[in-house]
């Protein structure tokens, strides 16, 4: 519901879909390709821009929480890469801490770091497009795209009815709270188990009811849309592959120039 409401209140809006679409995946897949530290940079520097004036960093609190848990979960794998070097490379650390033979070598520091700053600009980019396209607008959107009918109103349909059930399961969590229901770690499993169980009965009988009463209303499969989002302009195109093609090229030549094992050595009193 945050997200939701997030996207609504989003300057960019009344943006294309597409062509937002369009642009976020051709700066990941110039990040992707880059061999260039630099490359994410930028990446991460519009994405993180792109998402400040979405959402004038006003970030719901279970987004920002999502967030933090990726970026930990991106300093771990980092990390990982970074200990997991060429033996046959000098090593910078070396050791072992449990059952893990460390071996981090100038190389694999480097990976370690080129791989976390995709990671965190794929997220920026990703939240700026998620915080400021409704989903009604993104299923208008695959539908241009001719994805098929059926999976579009699918969406449509599970993005209604999911406030519903939300809503159900929420008072079903209310009504467990008011009776005890969290006292001991046990007893909260089985409110909590009661509560999901209750949920499912209620979707299956919820859709029944919708299915008869959208039958009454004429309903041909077809959700029709009043106000539909912009189209995909000859200007996003040229602007997106544009950008990406820059990127490219300044990746091509500023490979290396951003060395981090060097920028680290000073700190660690390691030799290059």
């Amino acid at each position: 519901m945050e997200m939701d409401e997030l996207a609504y209140s989003s300057r960019m809006v009344g943006w294309s879909p597409l062509g937002k679409l369009l642009l976020v995946m051709a700066l990941l897949i110039v990040g992707l390709i880059t061999e260039s530290i630099l490359v994410p940079l930028i990446t991460f520097a519009i994405g993180l821009f792109l998402m400040a004036y979405s959402t004038n960093m006003k970030v719901p609190f279970i987004l920002a929480l999502a967030i933090i848990e990726a970026i930990a979960i991106m300093v771990l794998g980092s990390g990982m890469i970074s200990i997991m070097g060429d033996a046959s490379q000098p090593a910078l650390w070396e050791g072992k801490i449990l059952w893990f033979d460390i071996h981090m070598t100038v190389d694999s520091f480097n990976k370690a770091w080129l791989i976390f700053f995709r990671a965190i600009a794929g997220v920026t980019l990703m939240l700026s497009f998620a915080s400021s396209t409704p989903i009604p607008h993104l299923a208008q959107a695959l539908r241009s795209l001719r994805c098929p009918t059926e999976i579009t109103e699918l969406i449509v349909l599970i993005y209604r009815y999911a406030f519903l059930l939300l809503e159900k399961f929420l008072v079903m969590l209310d009504a467990a709270q008011c009776r005890l229901g969290y006292n001991g770690s046990m007893t909260a499993i089985k409110s909590y188990a009661g509560a999901m169980t209750g949920t499912f009965i209620f979707s299956m009988e919820l859709a029944d009811k919708s299915e008869a009463a959208l039958a009454c209303r004429n309903y041909d499969g077809v959700f029709p849309v009043f106000h539909p989002p912009k189209k995909i302009s000859a200007k996003w195109v040229v602007a997106s592959i544009g950008l990406a093609v820059a990127l490219y090229l300044i990746g091509l030549e500023t490979v290396g120039w951003i060395d981090m094992a060097k920028l680290f050595a000073p700190m660690f009193g390691w030799v290059l």
